[in-house]
């Protein structure tokens, strides 16, 4: 994550505060592979701004990928315009996807780049690399220095099924894209539910049962340890090969609250340690 620096547009400004979380882990169902995610719909009240409340699921490629995003709102939805136009299902085989994903996502990059050189200086990048002589070595220095560190102001999950296979994929703040075959999960609630999903020793052989009631323990302690960003609602869904998918019914939610009452976390009383069990040293 870059530091708040003067010289960076508002628009590049760390984002992290403006976050949620979105959770993507492969199990089994009936022997074959499927991807359980989950996304928020509504931030609580005073977390994040109106225009961060929305949908963080999308798909793209005719419904054959899906998108998962957190971080600023604008930015997500560049980033998956960019995803839309340069990152092409025709074609893809287990040994290209993330080739082709890193291309589509340094492709958005260059976007930036460009955005910020031109707001900066009002010269294309181009001209900026082109013609150093014209501009002061400080300036220029410091330019090409926060170019190094812009970040995407967002992260994304992509997933995708290639012959039935399960790729998952994570796009981070600085362009970084690497996969994962258990499970990803991003936003500001990643880190306590990334801690849950490692517990109970999520991964992809896991049920499709297990699985459903695995992410919703994590997202539901991410969202009782009222981590900023992190929504009142969740949408929580089954993605399939061949586009196919199904949801979580309200009744669902539900009976996976029960579940979380009984097997989730509990309070304890005030609570006395006997001094037989203390020693001074």
């Amino acid at each position: 994550m870059i530091s708040r620096s003067k010289k960076l547009p508002p628009q590049h400004l760390p984002w992290r505060q403006r976050m949620t979380l979105c959770i993507a882990a492969a199990c089994q169902e009936k022997g074959k592979s499927c991807i359980v995610v989950s996304s928020d719909w509504k931030a609580e009240i005073g977390d994040v701004a109106s225009a961060e409340i929305q949908n963080k699921l999308y798909w793209m490629c005719g419904g054959k990928v899906c998108v998962l995003v957190a971080g600023t709102a604008s930015s997500a939805h560049a980033l998956r315009a960019t995803l839309k136009q340069h990152f092409k299902f025709a074609g893809l085989t287990d040994a290209n996807i993330g080739d082709r994903l890193r291309a589509a996502v340094l492709k958005h990059k260059d976007k930036l780049t460009h955005d910020y050189v031109h707001a900066r200086h009002s010269k294309t990048y181009e001209y900026f690399l082109a013609h150093r002589a014209e501009f002061p070595d400080q300036q220029w220095n410091e330019t090409h220095a926060n170019i190094r560190r812009l970040p995407l102001q967002c992260a994304a999950i992509v997933c995708a099924f290639l012959k039935k296979e399960v790729f998952m994929f994570t796009i981070e703040d600085d362009a970084d894209v690497w996969r994962e075959e258990n499970f990803l999960t991003i936003g500001s609630g990643s880190t306590i539910a990334n801690s849950i999903l490692c517990f109970r020793r999520q991964n992809e052989d896991n049920s499709l049962d297990d699985t459903i009631y695995n992410v919703f323990e994590a997202t539901m302690f991410a969202r009782k340890s009222k981590t900023p960003g992190v929504g009142r609602v969740h949408a929580f869904s089954v993605l399939y090969p061949n586009a196919k998918q199904k949801r979580l019914r309200n009744r669902g939610k539900k009976f996976m609250g029960e579940l979380f009452n009984k097997y989730g976390p509990h309070g304890t009383p005030a609570l006395q340690i006997p001094r037989e069990n203390w020693e001074s040293y």
